[in-house]
């Protein structure tokens, strides 16, 4: 089977692939996008539309502005719905670190938007760096990976390159270091071209691509750099994740344990995954159950789950036998397993779907939108 590069999840938005079940994503801003019959707006926390429902599109909040759509073209808006930015963009990412990346031209794929002309601009939407690269992300950290003839490296936030393009694949920098990948993979052109996409099977824990197969992980090793592009820790991984709370999860062989900063597995490779620490737990399976365990390796929330998220803002939410529910850092279920799908907790609300039909609900249980 050919490989599809399961990692181009983290390049394009996932707004793009969510948007349209309303399955979105929050920030700390305390304005959560919906919408109704069509049109979007922004409730508050205690589910009160304080923005008309007036965009065909909204995002969330980065900072203090958003970007939406009217009828076309995207721009951004601030925290009172004024338009401080005009729509004149085929398609905009979130602000990240004071810049947002925005497209003229292209198209809307399977991958998410491709192709076209893209800038990064201020607050301002001053254009402060005009790319001519295959392909850019996000900056995190001060650094924005690219991509040239299919090979990724990084540039500042002046547009200038740091880490020239040579890895097969990178991922972004967290606590001072990112990963890369040395061996088989498509080139970016490949993934564009061909718009070759991928979702993650939480029940059965596999990166599915968008033709029913599941993906085989090609030959090759894991390892990381730091922001000068000097190899702190070796290739010698088959899988590795970003480093979170001090430590990343990495794989070798068939099991899954946890890192320092200089390659040595602090917790042993002894589950068949594991997921990023958050909140001080971190998600791990144990043949086809997951659970929770803390920085000694303690399993404190025993595995029992079809399939959970990270603790966020105190809760976690979780997959039974019956559905998606929530429970907090002592394993208490808070919200039921009642339902088909449930978003990590934000601003203390809890995003759900039954059916076709999503609400926002908050630590009790009760609906706050729609209203």
């Amino acid at each position: 089977m050919k490989f599809k590069n399961m990692i181009l999840i983290l390049v394009f938005s996932l707004g793009t692939l969510a948007r349209g079940s309303e399955s979105v994503t929050v920030d700390a801003a305390g304005l959560i996008p919906v919408s109704r019959d069509g049109k979007w707006g922004y409730i508050d926390t205690a589910g009160r539309l304080v923005i008309d429902l007036r965009f065909d599109e909204a995002e969330f909040f980065s900072g203090d502005l958003a970007g939406v759509k009217i009828n076309d073209n995207w721009g951004y808006i601030d925290k009172t719905g004024n338009v401080v930015i005009e729509p004149q963009y085929d398609f905009v990412h979130s602000f990240s670190e004071g810049l947002a990346l925005v497209w003229i031209g292209g198209k809307h794929g399977k991958v998410g938007w491709v192709g076209g002309d893209y800038q990064y601009i201020n607050t301002k939407g001053n254009v402060v760096i005009d790319t001519d690269f295959d392909l850019a992300d996000d900056f995190v950290e001060g650094m924005a990976r690219i991509w040239i003839e299919g090979k990724c490296g990084y540039m500042n936030r002046t547009g200038d390159i740091v880490i020239e393009p040579q890895y097969t694949f990178s991922g972004n920098f967290s606590e001072g270091l990112a990963s890369i990948w040395i061996g088989e993979a498509y080139t970016a052109d490949e993934l564009i071209e061909d718009e070759i996409a991928m979702y993650y099977d939480e029940y059965d824990s596999v990166f599915i691509s968008y033709d029913g197969e599941e993906i085989d992980w090609p030959v090759g090793a894991f390892g990381f750099i730091d922001r000068t592009g000097k190899t702190k820790i070796e290739p010698g991984f088959y899988h590795a994740g970003s480093f979170s709370e001090g430590v990343a999860n990495a794989r070798i062989a068939e099991k899954w344990g946890y890192i320092d900063k200089t390659g040595d597995f602090v917790i042993a490779a002894g589950y068949d995954e594991a997921l990023p620490f958050s909140g001080g737990l971190a998600q791990v399976r144990i043949m086809d159950k997951w659970g929770y365990i803390d920085k000694a390796g303690e399993m404190v929330i025993e595995e029992q789950y079809r399939a959970c998220g990270p603790f966020v803002e105190g809760y976690a939410r979780v997959k039974t036998d019956k559905g998606w529910g929530y429970i907090d850092k002592a394993g208490k279920v808070i919200i039921e397993t009642r339902y088909d799908w449930a978003d990590d907790v934000r601003e203390g609300l809890m995003h759900v779907r039954k059916s076709k039909d999503w609400y926002y609900i908050d630590g009790r249980g009760k609906v706050v939108w729609p209203r």
